[in-house]
């Protein structure tokens, strides 16, 4: 099995190290963010091409072009599924009634995060897949309309606000599925964070995004992976 020296991370903001700074009520990079970190530790070189509001459309765009200017290290690591499965809730505001889709439906998410992983494989590298952190669902209702969106209207597409967190948890089962389909190891950072007696503790005000405590715990998460695969054999995934 070839040794991994560097690992290459396409995701989103949780990954990127983006938190909410109440204080200044807007969104801020970490100093150093757990990926980072964990790198260190385990010695591994770190190209984290992640991004805020990264998608899983778009994220395989920034994967096939970074693949075609030279991009290569032994290994990837991909986390997706909290933009995807979002929605235009100005959109569903004004249109309570109306038939509305995620960001990126579901089963186009499972088909393109597939593709990622044959993409990964096609270039000799070892896919890692990470479980998404959970989210809060009434604090991050709370966070989305507070600029005057409707929250009756809201509330009445949705049914109830705990159905947020629902359709987040479907994308993460499939994020499960598509990882054991494909025979790809998992991260799960999810059922470390629901692990914790109050979870919200490791979110930034906004509900979704892990806050420095959060990160630490994903830190924690990502060394002892990497650790328990060095243990097998030194720095191989």
């Amino acid at each position: 099995m070839q040794e991994i020296h560097s690992i290459t991370l396409w995701g989103d903001s949780v990954m990127r190290g983006v938190v909410y700074d109440e204080q200044r009520g807007r969104y801020g990079l970490l100093p150093e963010n757990a990926a980072e970190r964990a790198s260190k530790t385990l010695g591994l070189t770190l190209h984290n091409r992640s991004r805020m509001g990264c998608t899983v459309t778009k994220g395989l765009s920034i994967m096939k072009r970074d693949m075609e200017a030279g991009m290569d290290s032994q290994a990837a690591l991909l986390e997706f599924g909290g933009n995807d499965c979002d929605y235009d809730w100005a959109a569903v505001a004004r249109d309570p009634e109306g038939d509305h889709q995620p960001k990126t439906p579901l089963g186009l998410f499972m088909e393109q995060l597939r593709e990622m992983v044959a993409a990964v494989r096609q270039k000799g590298m070892r896919p890692i897949i990470t479980t998404l952190p959970p989210i809060h669902a009434r604090r991050y209702f709370d966070f989305f309309t507070r600029g005057g969106l409707s929250r009756e209207n809201i509330l009445f597409w949705l049914g109830d606000i705990e159905y947020i967190y629902r359709w987040h948890e479907r994308y993460n089962g499939a994020v499960v599925q598509t990882a054991q389909e494909c025979g790809v190891p998992l991260i799960d950072l999810r059922d470390a964070f629901l692990s914790e007696r109050r979870y919200e503790d490791l979110l930034c005000a906004d509900g979704i995004h892990p806050n420095a405590k959060g990160h630490a715990l994903i830190q924690r998460v990502l060394e002892a992976f990497g650790l328990d695969i060095q243990k097998r054999r030194p720095v191989a995934i």
